[in-house]
């Protein structure tokens, strides 16, 4: 069973030479912290395009990488289109990027289907969901043996739970592994139908407001409070999986988030392209330590 990828050609270059030339340069023009907690358990990272967002997202891979904690990966996404349930799991195979095979780590996958009662086998809702697929050409060139599992989740209370018995098997049958969730932030302006700020650089510092808010609850590591916080206020796309790394990596034993780098759409947009604009999408690069 191998998943085809859905987005390649619009967030990401579809061909081979492209896609490793743009994963490479992007990887190796982000930084990390000369102060990196010596002890990574996992991250956030967003998924727009890979001209937004990518940058944003190789700061916290090259952070795990750099800690020896992107060989085996669980990945939390997002659910943009309501197929997850409350766990959905692709536990077989392969899935496929420009740049060859990222294989499923099958041994743990079928440990967390037995573990983890909330979760179902379901190679299919994955079928269209890119907050996994972004990340995995990147993933590839800075660890060339990673091995995943993919699993979205959705923005319910019980994102809680399903982290928690994901990080509890990994503590104690996996502590190599690393848990990954994907999610952007809030979705401000006119494009989005989202402006109770106003428009302008009015409305783009509510969205940052809004963003810090969230971000406040993540290096807190609050996974109870942020499912409610994203839903009231709109500030993640990815509540669930935000929830879920949270709640893992705390049964791993990290006990704060670390942003890295915050960024927006729309200071992407004004900054490289000279461009500005009403719309925008934040960004968060997090470690958990």
């Amino acid at each position: 069973m191998k998943r085809q990828p859905y987005r390649a050609g619009s967030f990401y270059e579809a061909g081979e030479d492209a896609c490793r030339r743009s994963a490479t340069g992007i990887l190796d023009s982000a930084t990390v912290p000369a102060d990196l907690p010596e002890v990574l358990f996992g991250g956030l990272v967003p998924h727009a395009g890979w001209v937004f967002s990518g940058l944003t997202a190789a700061m916290t891979l090259k952070a795990l990488a750099k800690r020896d904690r992107l060989k085996r990966v669980v990945i939390f996404g997002a659910d943009h289109w309501g197929t997850a349930g409350k766990g959905a799991i692709y536990d077989k195979g392969a899935w496929l990027t420009p740049l060859g095979e990222v294989p499923i780590d099958e041994e743990l996958a079928d440990v967390l289907l037995v573990s983890c009662s909330l979760l179902r086998s379901d190679a299919s809702a994955h079928s269209r969901e890119h907050s996994i697929e972004v990340q995995l050409p990147l993933m590839q060139v800075a660890c060339n043996d990673v091995q995943i599992v993919p699993i979205i989740i959705s923005p319910s209370p019980d994102a809680i739970r399903i982290g928690q018995e994901v990080g509890e098997v990994l503590a104690r049958d996996f502590p190599d592994a690393s848990v990954l969730g994907s999610t952007d932030l809030t979705h401000y302006g006119p494009q989005y139908g989202f402006t109770p700020g106003s428009t302008g650089s009015a409305g783009l510092e509510w969205a940052n407001r809004n963003d810090a808010r969230v971000l406040e609850l993540i290096e807190a590591m609050k996974a109870s409070e942020v499912v409610a916080e994203t839903a009231a206020h709109q500030s993640a796309c990815g509540g669930g999986a935000i929830a879920a790394t949270i709640a893992a990596c705390s049964a791993m034993g990290a006990t704060a988030g670390h942003t890295l780098k915050y960024t927006t759409s729309a200071e992407v947009m004004r900054e490289v392209y000279s461009q500005q604009s009403d719309d925008s999408v934040g960004y968060a690069a997090v470690v958990f330590a």
